[in-house]
C-alpha cells in the first residue's frame, strides 16, 4: 500500500513541471467592452424617462384643451423631438454592433411615435375644459412635488407654469402658477449648480 501511495505521489510531482509550462502559455484576455454603454443608458433611462413624463404632459394639455391650437401641438412636438434626436446621434456615434444599434433605434422610434401624439390629438374635437386654468396650475404643482424627488423635473414644472400663466386671467390659478414657477426655477437652478460642482470635482 505504501508503494502505491509513493507511486501516486511521484505522478503528482511529475505533473508539476507540465502545469507550470502550461501556465506560461499566452491566454487570450477577456475584458468587458464598455463601448455602446453610454448610448444605451441614455436611450433607456433618458429617452424612456422623458417619454413617460411627456405622456403625462400630453394628458394634462389634452384635458386642459390646449391641443385645440395646432400651433401649440406643433410647438410641443418640435420641442420634444430634441430628445430622440440626441438619442439617435448617440446611438450612431456609440454602439457595439448592429444588434445593439438596431435595438436602440427601435426604442427611439417608439419614443418618437409617442412624442408625435399631439398631432393626432389635435384632430379630435376637444373643447376647452371649463377648469383648464385649474388643471394647468394643479399640474404645475404636482410636477413641482415630483421635482423634490427627481430634481430635473423642475424644468417641466417651469414649462407648465408658464403655459398656465399665459392661459388664465383668474387670480388664484395665477398665484398657484407663480408659486410653482418661482419654486421650479429655484429647484432647477440648485440642481444645475450641484451638477456643475459634481463635474468640476
Amino acid at each position: 500500500m505504501s508503494n502505491h501511495f509513493s507511486h501516486a505521489q511521484t505522478q503528482r510531482l511529475a505533473s508539476i513541471p507540465a502545469l507550470l509550462g502550461l501556465s506560461l502559455l499566452p491566454v487570450p484576455a477577456i475584458a468587458f467592452d464598455p463601448s455602446g454603454g453610454t448610448a444605451s443608458l441614455f436611450v433607456i433611462l433618458g429617452l424612456g424617462g422623458f417619454t413617460l413624463i411627456n405622456l403625462l404632459l400630453q394628458g394634462l394639455f389634452f384635458f386642459a384643451g390646449c391641443y385645440r391650437s395646432r400651433t401649440f401641438a406643433k410647438r410641443h412636438v418640435l420641442s420634444a423631438l430634441l430628445v430622440p434626436l440626441i438619442a439617435l446621434a448617440l446611438a450612431i456615434y456609440d454602439h457595439r454592433g448592429w444588434s445593439d444599434f438596431a435595438l436602440n433605434v427601435g426604442i427611439i422610434c417608439i419614443g418618437t411615435g409617442l412624442i408625435l401624439l399631439p398631432l393626432q390629438l389635435n384632430q379630435l374635437d376637444k373643447t376647452a375644459h371649463a377648469k383648464a386654468d385649474w388643471i394647468l396650475s394643479l399640474g404645475a404643482l404636482t410636477m413641482l412635488g415630483l421635482s423634490y424627488i427627481i430634481a430635473p423635473l423642475a424644468l417641466f414644472t417651469i414649462i407648465v407654469a408658464h403655459i398656465g400663466l399665459a392661459s388664465t386671467p383668474k387670480q388664484i390659478p395665477k398665484l398657484l402658477n407663480y408659486l410653482a414657477l418661482v419654486s421650479g426655477y429655484g429647484l432647477f437652478g440648485y440642481w444645475l449648480y450641484q451638477t456643475l460642482v459634481l463635474f468640476q470635482s
